[in-house]
């Protein structure tokens, strides 16, 4: 999926090729985080519109409701009132048992739109669409301004026009006095139809900077944004609906009810596959990284607690874990509780966090390793070490097959670490003058992520630890 935002925080301008692995680096303050909170709500908005019967729920009838109510609308409805050009009675046969047939009435009616600019009222919705998808986002950031100005998405194509035949359309209504709402319904629908299929995955799933605060403090956190919502002491914290998202995730699986459902037919099928992949993975994630095991204990029936077993069987609370291992805590509880990994969209802000490098090192590998098993993953990061060791598996796709399994070998891996080039994007945000950020594509071929944008950080560091040396030595 490819999107342009204009005016997002310090961004004037950015273009955003979303693959299946794309990582956001830069400095601090630099919005990251915000480009990464905006893609994970795009997703989530484009996600509530069912893309399997294109019908209409509770948040879609809600939007075209919202768009008849639109002062630019009621032109178009105005207009259409005017262009019913004939209406007549068919009979129709229906079934009423077994053997048994009878005939209705229904009323046809033929719209012309051969007078009329039609482009226009596609435009009029299209705009509409647009406008409210930024201001849900701009609601997501619980502030009271506006962040983001203006998103496009480059490969969207409105069909719109393809429901009409020689400028004409045929609905069938009982009520005549809505024609024209039931011929702006279509429209409109077959112009989100176009919208929501640029989604990214079917599900997404955020994972804030911070998550050891989160984990270790979360019956406080809960407790307060619930006094919050429904009246009682306010809490002085402020959440955005992504973070509020993992918060509400955490929580129903603490509480036994959280749900992420298996409902195709293809899905139901290959449940022991999926959950095949995902128990590699955080078994890689137990076994390379946090050295142990999370234990889940449910201390009452429908609350559960989690524990660190480590190697020697020793049971270990959390607040007594390594911060390495409450760090990536939520993201091996969600893992053990997906019902599969598939086209779902994985949102991790700074993976690195309170990791050692080498832990950071097996970090790049399973983000590969979640990529390969069928996730889309979106990071923000200040580590020069995944950065690395992301080019190291791009580069392994292209060496030769004596060598890359002499590599795999050696370090005790498997091809689910490789990943090929055209399937990552990378970007610089970088800051300049403390005022703006321009947003620049890393280039990335078989010799991996265009990385020097640590250079000037690291010559500034030696540039201070010869100066020293003078001095002292």
């Amino acid at each position: 999926m490819k999107i342009e935002v204009k005016k997002i925080a310090k961004i004037d301008k950015a273009d955003i090729d979303i693959k299946d692995l794309t990582v956001f680096v830069g400095k601090n303050s630099t919005n990251k985080s915000y480009m990464a909170h905006t893609i994970y709500m795009i997703n989530k908005i484009l996600s509530k519109f069912d893309d399997n019967t294109y019908r209409f729920n509770n948040f879609t009838s809600k939007l075209f409701n919202d768009y008849l109510k639109d002062s630019n609308i009621k032109k178009d409805i105005q207009l259409l009132e005017k262009l019913k050009t004939f209406s007549n009675i068919k009979q129709q046969q229906i079934q009423i048992g077994m053997d048994e047939f009878e005939f209705e009435d229904i009323r046809e009616v033929i719209f012309d739109f051969s007078s009329i600019d039609l482009n226009r009222i596609i435009l009029n919705i299209e705009k509409f669409i647009f406008k409210q998808i930024i201001q849900l986002i701009n609601q997501s950031f619980n502030v009271n301004k506006k962040i983001v100005e203006n998103i496009l998405f480059d490969n969207y194509k409105n069909s719109s026009m393809k429901l009409f035949k020689d400028n004409k359309i045929v609905v069938i209504n009982e009520d005549k006095h809505t024609d024209h709402i039931v011929v702006l319904n279509k429209i409109f629908r077959n112009s989100m139809k176009d919208f929501f299929q640029q989604k990214i995955a079917e599900r997404e799933f955020y994972f804030p900077a911070s998550r050891t605060g989160f984990v270790l403090a979360f019956d406080e956190i809960v407790s307060g944004v619930l006094r919050d919502r429904f009246g009682g002491q306010p809490t002085a914290t402020k959440l955005t609906e992504p973070t509020i998202d993992f918060i509400s995730g955490f929580a129903d699986i603490k509480s036994g009810k959280f749900s992420d459902e298996i409902f195709s037919h293809f899905y139901r099928k290959n449940h022991y596959t999926s959950k095949q992949k995902m128990k590699k993975l955080f078994e890689f994630i137990e076994n390379r990284i946090v050295k142990g095991k999370i234990i889940e204990d449910k201390k009452s029936q429908n609350y559960m607690n989690f524990y660190l077993e480590t190697n020697n069987k020793e049971k270990l609370d959390l607040h007594l874990s390594s911060s390495a291992t409450v760090e990536l805590l939520p993201l091996i509880i969600f893992l053990k509780h997906f019902s599969k990994i598939d086209n779902r969209l994985l949102v991790i802000e700074e993976p690195e966090a309170h990791l050692h490098p080498k832990a950071q090192i097996e970090i790049a590998r399973l983000l590969v390793m979640l990529v390969n098993a069928g996730a889309k993953v979106l990071i923000t990061t200040h580590s020069d070490y995944i950065l690395n060791e992301l080019s190291n598996c791009i580069k392994l796709d292209r060496a030769e097959n004596n060598f890359k399994e002499a590599y795999l070998k050696k370090y005790k891996l498997d091809k689910d670490t490789i990943i090929s080039a055209d399937r990552v994007s990378a970007y610089l945000f970088k800051d300049i003058n403390n005022q703006k950020t321009e947003v620049q594509k890393l280039s990335i071929d078989e010799y991996g992520i265009a990385n020097d944008n640590f250079d000037d950080i690291l010559d500034e560091l030696l540039e201070r630890t010869d100066e020293i040396n003078g001095m002292v030595l």
